[in-house]
């Protein structure tokens, strides 16, 4: 029997898990190092026959690869790994019999009046299922316990035997006792509770936890069998040496009533090892009833007792959990998308704002403008989504301020702001409005949304609008910049002529011999045209040479016309003259007194000149360092000395290549 029980405890894990329905939550048991690599599609078989074959999920999914997590965005199911629901376990240890009262099982005198029961054995066996979730401390289950446990016959009891013959005139060596222990079998059903004292960071299924279970039910209980006889006052003739008999002293023997109601409870504490195994000291009492015969050999009576019966135990226990793996379709995940920018408006006095000026009126304009609405309310700045179906979707929004008096390292203020709102108005704040009337400045308005999900977070492009309130000021007179041209050049491509060298290796051979080439290559003037500085004044920065005071535009044209009437030179079967590409000039620029302010150098510049319009088509400002190098003049010439080449034979006064 102790041999079926350990058997069928083996044997356990076999059985059928129920499914739950799963529900799939942002907190899901993370997996680890301990779960074996799978293919989603397998989870279709066995006892998953709930969830997806292999040709059901490649129809409904087709566009989706054989992951090993089934949990990105594009994917239609998702993939639960957690503990199951089941757990099963074994107990075993020394069991120990209650002897009906405190004083009877642990007093001096330790004696039970009838059965004499001592220590023993203890195997339990239990299946439990628990209705909360693995991810809460507490949980509460039902479980079963079945098991076997047996009481051997304290040696006390066989004194008392012996007394009884001696009682009758017998020694010890004319008595002969017969005995079996006491054996218990049950089956019991009740609530288990755990609550988790630890979890591990790196595998969150391996927790220590502490166990408590109270279960009731069937008990099969088996008295010990206990006979002292005297073979030695009864002859048996003729019959097998297997027999014995003799006269009866006193004998215990089972009932017929073997089964009755019974309680069983337990305590423990597990700590975890791998694969979701946990060990652990447990403790577990257990009380019922038990039917019993007593033969009393002295007056040949029988009599049946029926008594409590219980008793302890304290061992080693194990617990091993499971992994339920399950294929559950879901919906696919929609990352947000923030391609819609939100509506922005600016209403005030009953009209919109959006890229308005209003005049500012004070004492010095109040006769030529419009009188003020006092009674009119600040501007309203509201915005409304245009995402379709948003999520989690919040808005940022900023009022600026820029005031109409410019101040050196003055940058614009924000007077007003909401960050990550559900709210879609920001209010104008009150410091910059009175009277009916917005403080002088510039304002401008930004908002964009923003959406959060498992998958990402966007943001939208920002919406803006402005508006001013501006003080009229009194016309100034247009200030004069005077101009001065300190270099002019002009660039034109022509076409020359040269000689190439012969070129010699050191093997005495010559690869190419003299020849005449036509190349192109500019040339700048600086003969002629600002031989001294122009100077002339306007009220712009930006020049136009046709509009020069004096003859500067004509001299240009008058130098175009020069160059380009030059000898032509046939350049690849046809007459090529020189033409002008363009002028360069430098100009330093200086503000006139002007306005009570004196007078500021504005800085010079490198400009371009076209040929044909005679305008600036390009204004570089120089630095002094520029400067000075644009108009230092030209370095002489140095002579090149010419020597005669080496080994190789080549001149060494000669340029190769395209100029």
């Amino acid at each position: 029997m102790l041999a079926g029980l350990v058997l069928l405890s083996f044997a356990i894990p076999s059985f059928s898990l129920a499914q739950q329905a799963d529900t799939v939550r942002v907190q899901t048991t993370t997996p680890s190092g301990n779960y074996e690599r799978e293919n989603i599609y397998r989870l279709g078989k066995g006892i998953y026959t709930d969830t997806l074959r292999r040709n059901d999920f490649k129809a409904q999914a087709a566009d989706v690869a054989e992951l090993d997590d089934c949990d990105t965005t594009f994917q239609t199911f998702v993939l639960v790994r957690r503990l199951s629901p089941w757990r099963i376990g074994l107990f075993a240890g020394p069991n120990f019999a209650y002897c009906g009262t405190w004083e009877n099982t642990f007093g001096p005198n330790k004696r039970d009046n009838t059965l004499y029961n001592g220590a023993g054995f203890n195997i339990t066996a239990n299946v439990d299922y628990f209705l909360t979730p693995a991810t809460r401390r507490l949980r509460f289950g039902i479980g079963a316990a079945f098991g076997y446990q047996n009481y051997i016959t304290r040696s006390i009891y066989t004194d008392y035997l012996y007394s009884l013959a001696a009682s009758r005139g017998f020694n010890n060596s004319q008595v002969t006792i017969s005995q079996r222990a006491s054996e218990d079998m049950f089956l019991t059903v009740g609530p288990v509770l755990t609550f988790t004292l630890a979890r591990s960071r790196r595998n969150p299924d391996a927790t220590t936890f502490i166990e408590l279970a109270a279960r009731g039910g069937l008990f099969r209980t088996e008295a010990a069998t206990i006979a002292a006889f005297t073979p030695s006052t009864l002859t048996l003739p003729n019959v097998p040496s297997f027999v014995q008999g003799g006269g009866l002293i006193r004998s215990v023997n089972p009932s017929a009533h073997l089964y009755h109601l019974g309680a069983l409870g337990s305590a423990a504490i597990f700590f975890p090892l791998k694969n979701n195994w946990n060990i652990g000291i447990q403790g577990q009492g257990f009380i019922t009833k038990i039917n019993y015969l007593i033969i009393n050999g002295i007056d040949d009576q029988l009599y049946e007792f029926k008594r409590k019966h219980g008793g302890f135990s304290a061992g080693l226990a194990v617990r091993k959990g499971f992994v339920q793996k399950k294929l559950i379709p879901k919906a696919p995940v929609s990352c947000p998308t923030c391609e819609q920018i939100p509506e922005l408006d600016v209403q005030f006095n009953n009209a919109s704002l959006k890229g308005a000026s209003l005049s500012y009126v004070d004492n010095s304009n109040a006769a030529q403008s419009a009188p003020v609405n006092t009674a009119a309310t600040a501007p309203v700045i509201s915005w409304k989504s245009t995402t379709p179906n948003p999520r989690n979707e919040t808005f940022t929004a900023r009022l600026y301020y820029r005031p109409d008096s410019v101040v050196a390292g003055n940058t614009d203020q924000i007077i007003a702001q909401v960050e990550n709102s559900t709210d879609t108005s920001l209010p104008f704040p009150t410091a910059y409005f009175s009277g009916g009337q917005l403080n002088p400045g510039f304002y401008y308005v930004t908002v964009h949304n923003k959406q959060v999900a498992k998958c990402g977070t966007c943001m939208s492009e920002v919406a803006t609008t402005s508006f001013a309130s501006i003080r009229p000021k009194p016309p100034t007179p247009d200030c004069k910049y005077n101009h001065k041209l300190e270099r002019l050049e002009v660039y034109y491509r022509t076409p020359y002529t040269r000689e190439v060298a012969n070129v010699c290796y050191c093997n005495g051979t010559v690869t190419s011999v003299g020849d005449t080439v036509t190349r192109l290559r500019y040339r700048g003037l600086n003969r002629g045209l600002a031989m001294g500085t122009v100077e002339f004044d306007t009220n712009t920065v930006i020049l136009n040479i046709n509009e020069l005071p004096g003859g500067l535009a004509q001299q240009l044209q008058a130098e175009k016309a020069k160059i380009e009437s030059g000898n032509a030179i046939r350049y690849k079967g046809r007459r090529v003259r020189p033409q002008v590409q363009y002028f360069r000039a430098v100009f330093t620029v200086t503000k006139l007194p002007c306005n009570g302010q004196p007078e500021q150098v504005v800085g010079s510049f490198n400009t371009t000149i076209s040929d044909n319009s005679y305008t600036i088509t390009d204004l570089k400002p120089l630095t002094d360092a520029q400067k000075a190098k644009l108009l230092a003049p030209p370095a002489p010439k140095k002579a090149t000395p010419r020597r005669r080449a080496g080994n190789s034979g080549r001149r060494s006064d000669v340029m190769f290549g395209v100029e």
